[in-house]
């Protein structure tokens, strides 16, 4: 191999190849909704397909059978939370203090506003419990708790978060930040508010820093 083949940038995907990863992304975006609002018994396959412009049989064909389609829009739902996040609030790289915990609250309540899909399943995998659930957690829901905890500790330990069992507020904070963007067509019908307009996100945002934070 050449020096200047070694760092040849790689060429481009085909238009064939990019058609099918577009595909393949809209699918799992279909199957994120229908698997939150209905969840993994009550999905179609062929509703999944219609929503996401394709025929029944381009799911059979990319991902063979339901439970894979499940597991691969699982995937692909974790790591886009990933993509997302910062790189100074990095699961690798755990940031602790006052100003970090803003940064991640302020972070996940916009999240949590973009994607209401995220939290409306990980809701239908707790109520139906079973095997799916298990798979989840295992895989990726304990990552998430593992990290955070002991950033909680150390504010709960410094006197700026309150004194209670760190998984309680861990908890208490994932509810507070997800609750709005669950129950938006509530509040909508109710206060006549947009939980997703940008000053409504914002705001909740600091409120929920301001409820739990003691500086």
């Amino acid at each position: 191999m050449t020096a200047s083949s070694s760092t040849r940038a790689p060429d481009p995907p085909s238009t064939r190849q990019q058609r099918l990863q577009n595909t393949g992304k809209a699918i799992l975006a279909s199957a994120l909704d229908h698997f939150s609002r209905r969840g993994f018994e009550g999905a179609s396959l062929r509703d999944i397909a219609q929503d996401a412009g394709v025929r029944h049989g381009m799911i059979r064909h990319i991902y063979q059978t339901k439970e894979e389609l499940w597991r691969q829009a699982i995937a692909f739902l974790f790591d886009r939370m990933e993509r997302e996040m910062p790189a100074s609030l990095s699961v690798s790289e755990p940031k602790g203090g006052v100003a970090g915990f803003k940064a991640f609250i302020r972070w996940y309540v916009g999240y949590c506003a973009r994607h209401p899909e995220h939290a409306r399943l990980m809701v239908q995998l707790s109520i139906l419990e079973g095997p799916e659930l298990e798979w989840t957690a295992e895989r990726y829901i304990g990552e998430g708790y593992r990290w955070y905890e002991p950033v909680v500790e150390r504010l709960r330990e410094s006197g700026n978060l309150p004194a209670v069992d760190p998984l309680s507020i861990s908890l208490m904070l994932t509810a507070a930040c997800q609750m709005p963007y669950l129950l938006a067509p509530e509040i909508k019908a109710v206060a006549g508010r947009d939980v997703h307009a940008p000053t409504e996100i914002e705001a909740h945002a600091e409120a929920v820093i301001r409820v739990f934070l003691r500086e």
